[in-house]
């Protein structure tokens, strides 16, 4: 599910207003990332307003245990690949057919950035400049940048192991194969899957558990954007631990339902996006679940940049138009939501993602 791309539709507007399959619905009595019963009514009509693809009318519920945010109803796994019509990019990964850019100022960019890369993780990307691993180091932003890309992996080592899981068309993938690791995805999307094939990648058809049997087999797990998706949070990240070799990383990016643009858009902002996202966590609620399965050494990384982006696709949202087609927001607004952001700076709890690493102990 990673590198999701939604591909522009105009909206439709019986989307949300046409009903899904009776026999397609599943109840969610507890809380999924708790088990908690107790619970308020956030929203009792959210529509696909992200897609346009999705019918039906959703009620999300939030936690009085966790403060976690949930679908209930919600559709099965049977049926939950109709809300997925039209969200992947089914496009050959951009790493397996990259072209050089133009020259000037883009050409120096990607010289800058693939210098650093290259030391940071042991990529062989051209073109590349020694004068990025300077840059970035003296401009925290830019360095977090790159590695956020990477994903923080460590560099690879000979029989070294990824897994990405959600991987779509294999375009991360293809990153960290170049970086030196032995990669292999899953991923429920058939087209994706045929996508990624034919880039030469070992993507599995599923989810996690197409790796089911190959307990303490990779080192590192990228779940980016996914685990918001799944119907049972607790039961993947559980079997992402058994994955793992002793010390082994896993990173783990999701929308935080207590950030900054939530309290300020509530049932427009993007990161509801029902009813694909079945679960959103709040820092504390999704840590609890890690160490609940036996993560431990977890590491807040702090993601800039974030919250501009979404308030100009929740505006949208708000004024019904779809979100991912969107132009340049007003500059007064630019530098309003720049603001808005610069004050969840000293409190990560209001950022827009939550961005973990952790380690099995």
């Amino acid at each position: 599910m990673t590198g999701h791309a939604v591909t522009s539709p105009q909206p439709e507007a019986d989307a949300g207003t046409s009903v899904w399959p009776a026999e397609g619905l599943e109840r969610v009595p507890a809380c999924p990332a708790c088990g908690d019963a107790r619970r308020s009514l956030a929203y009792p009509d959210l529509t696909d307003n992200v897609a346009f693809c999705a019918p039906g009318a959703w009620a999300m519920h939030r936690c009085l245990g966790c403060g976690s945010c949930y679908l209930d109803p919600r559709p099965d796994p049977a049926t939950i690949h109709l809300a997925y019509a039209r969200y992947f990019t089914h496009a050959a990964p951009r790493g397996a057919a990259r072209r050089e850019p133009p020259g000037g100022l883009a050409t120096l960019r990607r010289s800058l950035a693939n210098g650093y890369r290259n030391w940071r993780f042991g990529t062989q990307a051209r073109p590349a400049t020694v004068l990025g691993i300077g840059l970035a180091l003296l401009i925290p932003r830019l360095r977090r940048t790159a590695d956020w890309r990477m994903r923080f992996i460590p560099r690879a080592a000979a029989g070294r192991r990824l897994l990405d899981v959600g991987a779509g068309n294999g375009d991360y993938l293809l990153q960290a194969r170049s970086a030196g690791w032995d990669v292999v995805g899953v991923e429920p999307d058939t087209d994706a899957v045929a996508s990624a094939r034919r880039a030469g990648l070992d993507v599995r058809q599923g989810g996690i558990e197409a790796l089911s049997g190959e307990s303490d087999s990779v080192d590192v797990i990228t779940m980016n954007h996914v685990i918001e998706h799944v119907h049972d949070p607790r039961r993947v990240l559980g079997a992402a631990y058994q994955l793992l070799r002793s010390g082994g990383l896993l990173f783990l990016e999701t929308p935080n339902v207590d950030s900054a643009g939530h309290r300020r858009f509530g049932r427009h902002w993007r990161g509801l996006e029902p009813p694909r996202h079945l679960v959103l966590f709040n820092w504390d609620s999704l840590e609890r679940v890690l160490e609940a399965v036996g993560f431990g050494e977890i590491r807040r990384i702090p993601r800039a940049g974030v919250y501009p982006t979404l308030a100009v696709k929740s505006r949208a949202i708000r004024r019904g138009a779809d979100p991912e087609n969107i132009g340049r927001a007003p500059r007064l607004q630019r530098v309003g939501d720049t603001l808005r952001e610069l004050g969840t700076i000293s409190n990560h709890r209001r950022r827009e993602f939550i961005t973990l690493l952790a380690v099995k102990r």
